[in-house]
């Protein structure tokens, strides 16, 4: 079902075409209309609605903020000198460019983008997330608002995407496909599940990650990497609470 844009008073009709028109939504104008009527008549579609300083998307009854939630708690201890397992992991450093294949809400596409201070590209296949993803993205505040300008979001299936890149392209690519850790918890993770393509990573579409990466692929799973065990993909040693395995696979020779 095709997704809603509207705007909330304070928001920019302008920016509702062109979140619609880059992701396949439709733009509705607003025209003074309560919000309970735009939803009354959209027969269950979702609605994402803009303001100046926030976005809410309503969906299935609910209704979800855009937020960089968790992410925007990695860029504060970033600032104070802490290192994200993310960019300890792939060794992400000044200058670097990243590709984060999976983007879904853009938390380490965002910590990516403050690590290497440069663009970062972020692919993500639901035009409903990729621009809610967005929406978010222009709304953070102090810490989060530089990085945030910095992430691309492209909407795109990741698979086909990467076959159609040159070798060596990024110097790192992301992947989490695997988006099924019973531990999360929260609304933001239930409007992911909702919409996630819950297929398993592909070896193929990993070598092709790998192609397409100078230096190396950074996976990540449940914590005991059973989907990294079963694409080959040694998980990296982590504390015993962890929640996440890391897996790291070279680029191709």
């Amino acid at each position: 079902m095709q997704a809603i844009v509207t705007t909330a008073p304070s928001g920019d009709p302008a920016e509702a075409r062109e979140l619609a028109a880059r992701f396949g939504l439709r733009a509705e104008p607003r025209a003074d209309r309560a919000l309970s009527t735009i939803l009354a008549n959209v027969a269950g579609a979702p609605v994402l609605v803009l303001a100046a300083r926030r976005a809410d998307l309503y969906e299935r009854g609910r209704a979800f903020r855009a937020s960089a939630g968790m992410a925007f708690l990695r860029l504060v201890r970033a600032h104070k000198g802490e290192i994200d397992p993310i960019v300890a992991h792939a060794g992400l450093r000044p200058g670097d460019t990243v590709l984060d294949a999976t983007l879904g809400l853009g938390g380490d596409a965002l910590v990516a983008a403050h690590a290497t201070r440069t663009r970062v590209v972020g692919l993500e296949s639901d035009g409903t997330i990729a621009a809610f993803t967005q929406a978010s993205l222009r709304r953070l505040g102090s810490h989060g608002r530089e990085p945030g300008r910095s992430v691309e979001v492209v909407h795109a299936d990741h698979r086909a995407w990467l076959r159609k890149q040159p070798d060596g392209s990024y110097d790192v690519v992301l992947l989490d496909p695997m988006f099924r850790r019973s531990g999360d918890a929260g609304p933001l993770f239930d409007l992911l599940r909702f919409h996630a393509e819950h297929s398993p990573l592909d070896a193929q579409t990993l070598r092709e990650a790998q192609r397409v990466a100078r230096r190396g692929v950074l996976l990540k799973d449940a914590a005991r990497g059973e989907e990294l065990q079963r694409l080959g993909v040694v998980p990296r040693p982590s504390r015993r609470s962890a929640t996440i395995a890391f897996g790291w696979a070279p680029a191709s020779p």
